[in-house]
């Protein structure tokens, strides 16, 4: 069948009927809907929802542990640009002053030394990092994250953790704070504050 040449609403209603979630861009009520057709409608077995991408573009490979040897590679990021990432939020879903929050508690995050790891690609023209940044108040609990930089002017592009309130492509929670900090901290003064940088904890994320 051409999908492409269906309506929005039209996977809606065949999504439905298969009890289905219908919520998401028409690209994810696609690949949902294939799921289905594929599995025979999980007649046999509970539904599979299929996430939406959190990071568009996102490499599958291709990373490295971060060391002070990146330094020289990543461009400098300022704090208004952080800010403006996280403000940027008011526009979008009125959460700009937990957002702001958000920056003062990654600020602790960073200095209480919670970043467990952090592995990084960089392309011609993006930076992507990943990582785990453990919780503040839990201490068996950590939170992946996805960071996607733009290589030349250190704009933040793509965002996302796994925490409630830093879900993508634009999450803005304490924990990427703490990461996006943390590298501004280390491109000005060279002291990298992650705890470690073990690819193999990253490998389930990446």
């Amino acid at each position: 069948m051409a999908y492409h040449t269906l309506t929005t609403f039209w996977f809606k209603i065949e999504l439905s009927k298969r009890g289905a979630v219908t919520r998401g861009r028409k690209a994810d009520l696609v690949e949902r809907l294939e799921a289905y057709e594929r599995n025979y409608n999980f007649q046999n077995n509970p539904p599979v929802i299929i996430p939406p991408v959190t990071v568009p573009d996102w490499p599958d490979s291709g990373f490295q542990q971060i060391v002070v040897d990146h330094r020289a590679l990543l461009p400098k990021i300022t704090e208004e640009q952080i800010a403006g990432y996280f403000r940027y939020r008011l526009a979008t879903d009125q959460q700009a002053a937990g957002d702001i929050k958000a920056m003062e508690k990654g600020m602790l995050l960073v200095e209480s030394k919670r970043i467990d790891a952090c592995s990084i690609k960089i392309s011609c023209s993006d930076i992507f990092m990943t990582g785990i940044v453990r919780a503040a108040m839990k201490k068996r609990v950590a939170y992946c994250f996805k960071i996607k930089l733009n290589g030349r002017t250190a704009e933040i592009i793509n965002t996302h953790c796994e925490c409630p309130a830093g879900k993508g492509p634009h999450g803005t929670c304490k924990h990427i704070a703490a990461v996006v900090l943390m590298v501004k901290c280390f491109v000005e003064g060279g002291e990298l504050k992650v705890n470690k940088t073990c690819t193999e904890n990253l490998q389930s994320f990446i």
